[in-house]
């Protein structure tokens, strides 16, 4: 799935929490090699409901392709994928729509600014869902990992991101909202005259740092 992007296009992940990100600290939560269809079709006998499942996605760029690989290993377990294709922003708005008809659904998230707060409260938070317009498009709301996104905005300094890097792990090993997979990579391209280059993993290139050779 990683590889549809491209050359470099990120990095496998299982966390919610990119690296870089005050609070993250890397834990091994489930196997990002590739997949064992053996031990999933043996967790998901029994618990695939009438077989089948209905996936929205985006019809540019390498979404397709990822639709594929999701539609084919699926089928592995017994999960007959049904692909429905729209442009981008009809894409957002419908999974957006709380009770639109899907399963399955495969977004991204850059961040707004440098806080795990635009991470885990911004797309999981139950108390932030509405009839529409909604981040939190897995459509999660889980009582106990409310109220402690909530305790943990109220912090600050190293006890904030500490309780945010627990909450990362703790829920996607315990109660996994939705599969992360990727890490995006930024891929800059600049001339041989581009000086004094300055790189933040949250906001890119520092253009006000930036000078000519």
């Amino acid at each position: 799935m990683v590889a549809q992007s491209g050359y470099l296009a990120g990095k496998r992940t299982d966390q919610i929490l990119p690296p870089g990100m005050a609070g993250f600290r890397n834990a091994d939560l489930y196997p990002i090699k590739g997949p064992n269809f053996a031990f999933a079709k043996k967790i998901a006998t029994g618990h695939t409901g009438d077989g089948k499942a209905v996936l929205y996605t985006s019809n540019r760029g390498s979404a397709p392709l990822v639709a594929q690989i999701v539609q084919f290993d699926l089928q592995q377990i017994g999960l007959n994928v049904e692909v429905q294709q729209y442009a981008r922003a009809v894409q957002i708005e419908k999974e957006g729509t709380r009770g639109e008809p899907f399963d399955i659904t495969r977004e991204g998230w850059v961040a707004d600014y440098a806080d795990p707060f635009d991470f885990i409260n911004v797309l999981l938070s139950g108390n932030s869902l509405h009839d529409a317009n909604n981040n939190n498009v897995a459509y999660y709301n889980s009582a106990k990992y409310n109220k402690e996104m909530e305790a943990a905005s109220r912090l600050s300094g190293n006890a904030r991101y500490s309780a945010y890097g627990n909450l990362d792990v703790d829920m996607f090993k315990n109660d996994p909202p939705w599969a992360a997979y990727l890490n995006f990579n930024d891929r800059l391209f600049v001339s041989k005259r581009f000086g004094c280059f300055v790189f933040n993993a949250i906001y890119t290139v520092n253009l006000a740092a930036a000078c000519l050779k």
